[in-house]
């Protein structure tokens, strides 16, 4: 499952990142790495920006990154 699938409120732990170079760079310099928990907090109408929380950080990601992005359901 992708980033850009989770139900909005549900926590989730990073599985996977399906990206090179740069993007993969960013996105691990804002804390998604394999294990990371984090929680989809809203998402932008029309297919725009996912609001989350990685860990103690609040952020956005576009949804074409989300869905670079596996992750698995989580309970905790």
């Amino acid at each position: 499952m992708t980033l850009d699938q989770m139900q909005d409120g549900l926590p989730f732990v990073i599985d996977t990142l399906h990206s090179q170079g740069e993007l993969r760079r960013r996105l691990v310099d804002m804390g998604f790495i394999a294990g990371a928990e984090g929680t989809v907090l809203r998402r932008a109408p029309l297919g725009g920006p996912i609001e989350l929380r990685i860990g103690r950080s609040r952020l956005a990601l576009r949804l074409t990154e989300a869905q670079l992005v596996s992750v698995i359901p989580s309970h905790a």
